[in-house]
């Protein structure tokens, strides 16, 4: 029987797979976009949630091409 590795959270914040990248902007959008829902009355806050969204999507996006 072989053993299956454990997950650290660097495999989580770095995937190896383009399944697993593709999983984690999907998860990002979805829980952004949550989390834009929930702050929606407040101006100011849903410019934060979506300037914290753009910066963790660019910083995916900056790991690729690095």
């Amino acid at each position: 029987m072989r053993a299956v590795p454990a997950s650290t959270v660097g495999d989580l914040w770095s995937p190896q797979t383009d399944a697993g990248v593709v999983a984690q902007v999907i998860v990002t959008l979805v829980v952004f976009g949550l989390l834009v829902w929930l702050v929606r009355r407040e101006k100011a806050l849903v410019q934060l949630v979506v300037g914290l969204g753009i910066v963790v999507l660019a910083w995916y996006g900056f790991r690729t091409i690095h």
